[in-house]
């Protein structure tokens, strides 16, 4: 009896998604594990308790891949207590792409993301994982398969 029951509860659930419009597929096989490389650099190099550091995150496309202008690339870092303050920066459009040229929302030249993270004053010295989290938009140029991308970073910070 409890086998007939799941059935039923499987098929039921299957019925109300598919009278819903929901699609169950396999994952796509056009998207990329790793739509583009992201390098990280932090300046200055070492930074004192209570300073500045300037990070700056790139994105190269993988090939065949292109990097969305909208929405945004954006990089957030949650305030982590006694080493940063909240912080967050984005570029690129802060509208779609007009409907005759869907082409200009691809960057030719992905722009940087630029951020500055406030240290605490307490901080200690040495090397610290500051963790962020990184989100982009991107296209398979051959499919046609577009897709949002959300990574975690981690901002390697050295305080003197």
């Amino acid at each position: 009896m409890c086998k007939l029951t799941r059935l039923f509860a499987v098929l039921a659930v299957s019925a109300v998604l598919a009278a819903s419009g929901a699609v169950l597929a396999a994952p796509n096989s056009d998207q990329p594990a790793n739509p583009a490389k992201i390098t990280i650099s932090v300046s200055p190099e070492a930074v004192a308790p209570g300073g500045q550091a300037q990070v700056t995150v790139t994105l190269t496309p993988a090939s065949g891949v292109k990097i969305n202008r909208y929405p945004k690339i954006k990089v957030d870092v949650p305030a982590q207590e006694g080493l940063v303050a909240e912080a967050g920066a984005a570029v690129g459009n802060d509208s779609p792409p007009p409907l005759d040229n869907p082409d200009s929302n691809y960057f030719k030249v992905v722009e940087p993301v630029t951020l500055k993270l406030e240290l605490d004053d307490s901080i200690s010295s040495g090397s610290h994982a500051i963790e962020g989290k990184l989100t982009y938009f991107y296209c398979v140029v051959k499919s046609g398969f577009c897709a949002p991308k959300k990574t975690p970073v981690k901002i390697a910070v050295n305080v003197k």
